[in-house]
């Protein structure tokens, strides 16, 4: 079972967001800060982190970069509600695997997490 992160200051949408991808056959863990999820990312190994860009003590940028430096093997994929091309491109470039606009549309959430999943295994076959 894919262990995954979900990081947003708004903690109705880590609830929903947990527990939709927690009936489609994902474990799932919430963080409402950046501290908190790094202390989750120290403690445990998740396969995917799913983060807002905006959040009261960090951003997007300082999560991705973090998470690509000190744990390469995890898949990010970046929400906001701001959807500016221009960022979306920069942060893909940094290493996320997308960028997803809000509002949060459950099947796309399930589509790209599954699609990063399964293409991250595949390569491990190769």
């Amino acid at each position: 079972m894919h262990n995954i992160l979900i990081i947003d200051d708004e903690i109705g949408i880590c609830l929903i967001m947990s527990k939709f991808l927690t009936k489609n056959g994902y474990k799932t863990t919430t963080a409402e800060s950046g501290a908190a999820a790094f202390e989750h990312l120290k403690n445990q190994k998740f396969d995917l982190v799913l983060s807002d860009f905006r959040l009261e003590d960090t951003d997007g940028r300082e999560i991705l970069r973090k998470i690509k430096s000190d744990y390469p093997e995890v898949i990010v994929i970046m929400v906001s509600g701001f959807g500016d091309p221009n960022l979306a491109n920069e942060l893909i470039r940094m290493g996320a695997y997308d960028f997803i606009n809000k509002p949060i549309y459950p099947n796309v959430i399930l589509e790209t997490v599954k699609n990063a999943l399964d293409e991250r295994d595949a390569n491990k076959l190769i």
